[in-house]
């Protein structure tokens, strides 16, 4: 279930098999675990055999998440069952951006900036990992870095769409920094209490410091009892704040349910 399974119905008195066989372990060697080989022989797990429908051999099936995805198509030279294993192996690269989802979501920010990396050298033209590379950066409050990543991605002219939230998140960070915080932000609004937008920029600070539910809270207030277009304002700081909690939150999932109930 963990990763791609690739099993090796075979006898000893199959002659192909004998021919495949050191095939398939030089690959399962050269994977380095991205495939497990399992090699079965026929005449002493008959059960097996049959339970797979084998009917000659050798007989090659792939199995993903535990199901039969891919039968080989009998004896092949090393070229063509490589590209046979590939069609269903993920990639080195892949591997690593899933191990930096993983990562990220146990919260090891260090680990999952490591294997973004890899993934982006090995595919540096790949913005589906450049992406993440750029969100952790931010996460780890290195925005030259993270900034840098999302001025190459839009030298192509256009951005994916969480490419874009992480640009809106570096403005929000580059103003809240440039107006002095959190500090700046309430002596502000000491001053003029019932002022929206010093409330607005109250949040958006609250936010660079990841008290994200106080700004939230803060912003989804203004959201339910203005009318103008302060609460516009509002909702966009407050989904640009809900972006930099991460895909995954709990948290920005139950204030983005109050912001659609809220706004709509």
């Amino acid at each position: 279930m963990d990763c791609p399974v690739v099993v090796d119905f075979w006898a000893e008195w199959c002659q192909p098999c004998q021919q495949l066989m050191p095939l398939l372990e030089k690959l399962a060697t050269e994977f380095d675990g991205r495939f497990i080989l399992v090699k079965i022989n026929i005449d002493e797990h008959p059960e097996l055999a049959g339970a797979f429908g084998v009917q000659s051999i050798p007989f090659v099936v792939a199995m993903v998440d535990g199901q039969p995805i891919s039968q080989l198509p009998g004896v092949q030279p090393e070229p063509q069952l490589r590209q046979w294993i590939e069609s269903f192996v993920p990639s080195a690269a892949v591997e690593a951006y899933n191990a930096g989802l993983l990562a990220e979501g146990e919260g090891d920010l260090a680990k999952a900036e490591e294997n973004f990396r890899v993934a982006t050298v090995l595919e540096p033209d790949t913005a589906t990992f450049q992406i993440p590379l750029a969100r952790v950066l931010i996460q780890l409050d290195r925005e030259l870095e993270g900034q840098e990543i999302i001025d190459k991605l839009e030298t192509r002219g256009f951005l994916e769409p969480e490419a874009e939230s992480l640009k809106e998140q570096l403005l929000m960070r580059a103003s809240v920094e440039d107006s002095g915080g959190i500090v700046a932000a309430r002596t502000a609004l000491d001053g003029d209490p019932q002022n929206l937008e010093l409330q607005i920029h109250l949040a958006e600070a609250l936010s660079v410091e990841k008290r994200y539910a106080e700004a939230c809270e803060l912003l989804l207030d203004i959201v339910n009892k203005d009318r103008s277009e302060v609460r516009e304002k509002a909702k966009e700081a407050m989904v640009v704040i809900l972006g930099a909690m991460g895909p995954k939150s709990k948290q920005a999932a139950d204030f983005r349910r109050k912001l659609s109930t809220a706004f709509y």
